[in-house]
């Protein structure tokens, strides 16, 4: 079968396009860019803009199914849950019924209807209302909750199991029910290319609901880390917690995920597993095999190389601080005498010396760039050098000056090859 998956890049189209390439059917992904690896076939569109039926329309010759795997759970943009989730798909799901698309499948989420509180589950909600009500071999899946090694979620999820004390909203109330991402792609397969009947409806879940306490407990297990403790964050801090995140672009907690998770107390984002089990034809994976303990390293990586970002432009900026407002001039003026400078330069140099290491202090906070640790590896070492030589007393000193620069040496190496892995990654 010639099969089309929007939504190509994203965690569940990937996975997706590799379970149909495996089954030996023809899958073409569209995205807003060129995947890479394996998706051979892929259409580069902005899916945004696609959003009357007619421009659909000559993408889909010669294509027998269609699912729809877009999915944000926050606007970059205003409009863009109405563009994404709402737009787009009717005017895919009215090309598809011109065209005589043979079957269509609409990846959707738990909890969405076309009246429900927030703005994602109405836009998806309404999406599938209107895919339900058409002349099409349409099926609407719901997951819960899809656990993938390159999931965003998936990521936030064993970053906080690697911890020992996370507090968070609604954590021993929120209902999840887990899927893995490769037994959901298995299901979708069989759900377009099945030649027998389909349901119309499925919630897409895994095989027992927990608590995002207990869920989070399940990886940090499986990951063979000591138990942990997880407190429930209040009401009226994790709301005002919400607005503020709202602030931060990248930022997954907002006041309607915050109300999502409200809302999964009742079970709504939980449902029978008997289903998808039938239709995967073999037992769903158990959360405690998601992962292993070799996720512990990325794991730990998620929260730890942030944390050394901001220690280390902290440290710079500190010093910065300290050189220039904190500590005696007359005994700084006379540690650059004992060094040769001329006694007419050592005042420029002390604050040329300050404002230097306040900017890279900056740059190290805002910049995401791997340059910048070779540079303060390099004035590091120049620093060490020129002590080591002029004022060696310092490497005797009780609180270790110049002996504590090994450490820091070491650390932004580390920070510098995975930056630099990073980028090359991105």
């Amino acid at each position: 079968m010639n099969i089309l998956v929007i939504g190509a890049t994203g965690l569940i189209g990937s996975y997706t396009m590799a379970a149909l390439q495996r089954a030996g059917h023809h899958a073409i992904g569209v995205s807003r860019s060129k995947p890479s690896g394996t998706l051979v076939a892929c259409k580069e569109l902005d899916i945004a803009s696609l959003t009357d039926a007619q421009a659909w329309l000559p993408h889909l010759e010669g294509i027998d199914a269609v699912i729809n795997c877009v999915g944000i759970i926050r606007e970059s943009r205003p409009g863009d849950f109405q563009r994404l989730h709402h737009q787009m798909p009717i005017a895919l799901f009215a090309a598809c019924e011109q065209a005589g698309v043979a079957r269509v499948v609409q990846v959707s989420a738990l909890g969405s209807e076309p009246h429900a509180v927030t703005a994602y589950w109405r836009s998806k909600g309404t999406a599938d209302a209107d895919l339900l009500q058409r002349r099409l071999a349409g099926t609407v899946v719901r997951p819960s909750l899809v656990y993938g090694d390159e999931g965003a979620s998936s990521r936030v999820f064993t970053m906080m199991a690697s911890l020992p004390l996370i507090i968070m909203p609604m954590a021993h109330r929120a209902l999840v029910q887990p899927i893995h991402v490769e037994n959901l792609a298995d299901v979708l397969v069989t759900l377009l290319t099945s030649d027998g009947p389909v349901p119309r409806e499925l919630a897409a879940v895994g095989p027992r609901a927990l608590s995002i306490a207990a869920y989070i407990e399940t990886l940090r297990a499986a990951m063979a880390w000591p138990p942990g403790l997880v407190l429930t964050l209040p009401a009226a801090p994790a709301r005002l917690l919400a607005r503020c995140a709202e602030l931060l672009p990248g930022s997954a907690l907002t006041v309607d995920s915050l109300r999502m998770l409200e809302q999964s107390a009742d079970g709504s984002n939980t449902a029978d597993s008997g289903p998808v089990r039938a239709i995967l034809g073999r037992p769903l994976r158990r959360p405690e095999d998601f992962t292993g303990p070799a996720q512990r390293a990325r794991a730990v990586c998620a929260w730890a190389l942030p944390a050394c970002r901001l220690v280390i432009a902290l440290l710079w900026i500190l010093t910065a601080y300290a050189s220039w407002f904190g500590w005696p001039h007359t005994q700084s003026l006379d540690w650059l005498a004992q060094c040769g400078l001329p006694h007419a330069w050592a005042e420029p140099a002390l604050l040329g010396a300050s404002l230097l290491d306040a900017t890279i202090g900056v740059i190290v906070l805002v910049a995401r760039r791997s340059w910048i640790w070779p540079l303060q590896m390099t004035l590091v070492l120049g620093y060490t050098a020129i002590m080591s030589f002029c004022l060696p007393q310092f490497w005797m000193h009780p609180f270790g000056p110049l002996s504590k620069n090994l450490p820091l040496l070491a650390l932004m190496f580390i920070m510098w090859r995975l930056t630099a892995n990073s980028e090359k990654q991105d």
